[in-house]
């Protein structure tokens, strides 16, 4: 009976470290590849090469400090959502939605935290109505603008008049300095970068004094990855830059 016991035992051990190797083959053997949209400063594509904070970020965690390579995937934002679902891309930066809990598994530590404002065009008619708004019934009565694939808005604002008919950010922006809606509600750094980009700022602007939460962007891995169990160690190294302010260096290099 000792005999057998102990023979378990080996066998579970052999099967563990057979795992553990498997998986770290996994990371020898290819790139993590992150499935991303344009949302500019924090990542875009130019000319096929990804760019900004997220970039940065993630190259200094899984190269330089982690010592395994990363590829970049643009798509446009659905699509890149459901390649991650599919398991074609390992993970993306996002928020949580209960929609992407069940396909991805999401790391604890924020790659950064930003607040939700509310923009609307110059000298819209209601404006006064927008600067009252409370909670997010208050805004029942304005069309929303955002871009398809917007999670946040499918979870947040169900019922609501939304137009999903962007492809992107700018694309609703344009939208919205065309008066094709009432309002947009998206992240205020984000917002404010693009519509600066777009030379809009005569055109569009933030309703004071309101906004609609706070929200925290981190990596999110597709349970369909071999890289699934490698978010504890994500999570902890990411710490470590922001205590020792690479984060910080970061973002500075990009005028936030």
């Amino acid at each position: 009976m000792f005999n057998s016991g102990l023979k378990l035992i080996q066998l579970l051990i052999l099967l563990i470290t057979l795992s553990f190797s498997g998986k770290i083959c996994a990371f020898e053997n290819r790139p993590i590849k992150i499935s991303h949209a344009y949302f500019e400063p924090y990542i875009w594509s130019d000319n096929g090469i990804s760019k900004g904070i997220y970039v940065d970020i993630l190259k200094e965690v899984f190269e330089k400090r982690m010592g395994m390579t990363i590829e970049f995937e643009s798509f446009p934002w659905l699509r890149a959502q459901r390649r991650v679902e599919s398991g074609k891309s390992d993970g993306m930066i996002t928020l949580y939605t209960p929609e992407r809990a069940e396909y991805t598994s999401t790391g604890k530590v924020p790659i950064f935290i930003e607040t939700m404002g509310l923009f609307t065009y110059i000298n819209h008619p209601r404006l006064e109505q927008m600067k009252n708004i409370q909670s997010i019934d208050g805004i029942k009565d304005f069309q929303i603008l955002t871009y398809l694939g917007d999670g946040v808005s499918i979870e947040k604002f169900p019922g609501f008049d939304v137009d999903y008919g962007a492809v992107d950010l700018k694309s609703a922006l344009k939208k919205l300095n065309l008066k094709r809606g009432d309002v947009l509600i998206q992240s205020k750094a984000v917002t404010l970068y693009n519509i600066k980009k777009l030379r809009l700022d005569n055109s569009i602007i933030q309703v004071p004094r309101v906004d609609f939460g706070v929200l925290e962007f981190k990596l999110c891995i597709s349970k369909q990855s071999p890289f699934i169990d490698i978010i504890p160690v994500f999570d902890k190294v990411l710490s470590e830059l922001i205590q020792d302010g690479t984060i910080q260096k970061i973002f500075k290099k990009y005028g936030l």
